[in-house]
């Protein structure tokens, strides 16, 4: 049985859940701190069956127009940020045992907004090597005025690392 003093604790507490809960805005979404992991890797599995249909998009597209490609999974991503000159490194971690020193050429598709996570942008990366069918990397990144998609480090399975600079941008 609680004690008078338990119950009056339990009550404040209660009033000051309430009242914290009477500060969030209409369309909020309210996510204890314990929860918040469990809500990230909803979205993140979102991001990723998404990703992988426009992927399969892409795929179709190039297959329509006569085209192959090859598709690459991705094991991790992240950037890199160099202070002098400023610039923000792309880094992939690719599961292929591909050399990406062999790669001479590297196109990125039109950036789109990922739906499901606001301040991520998607684009297909194509590497073109001395092999006529190019690889396809799918790839998001968070928006930043300071990542120009110019400098791309690629990290196969056996850790070798490949560092590509795109010199100019032309529509195709």
């Amino acid at each position: 049985m609680d004690t008078t003093e338990e119950t009056i604790a339990k009550v404040e507490t209660d009033k000051a859940s309430v009242e914290q809960t009477e500060n969030v805005g209409l369309g909020q979404v309210v996510i204890e701190d314990s929860m918040k992991s469990e809500f990230d890797d909803v979205i993140e599995k979102d991001v990723l069956k998404w990703v992988k249909d426009q992927l399969n998009k892409e795929k179709k597209r190039i297959t329509s127009m006569g085209s192959k490609s090859i598709a690459v999974d991705v094991k991790n991503t992240g950037i890199v940020k160099e202070e002098e000159p400023v610039r923000i490194i792309n880094r992939l971690e690719l599961n292929t045992n591909f050399n990406f020193d062999r790669v001479g050429q590297i196109l990125i598709s039109d950036s789109v907004e990922v739906p499901m996570k606001k301040g991520f942008r998607y684009i297909n990366v194509l590497l073109f090597s001395n092999n006529p069918v190019p690889l396809i990397v799918p790839y998001v990144y968070q928006e930043s005025p300071e990542n120009t998609l110019t400098e791309w480090l690629f990290i196969n399975n056996q850790f070798a690392r490949s560092r590509h600079t795109i010199k100019e941008f032309s529509a195709v």
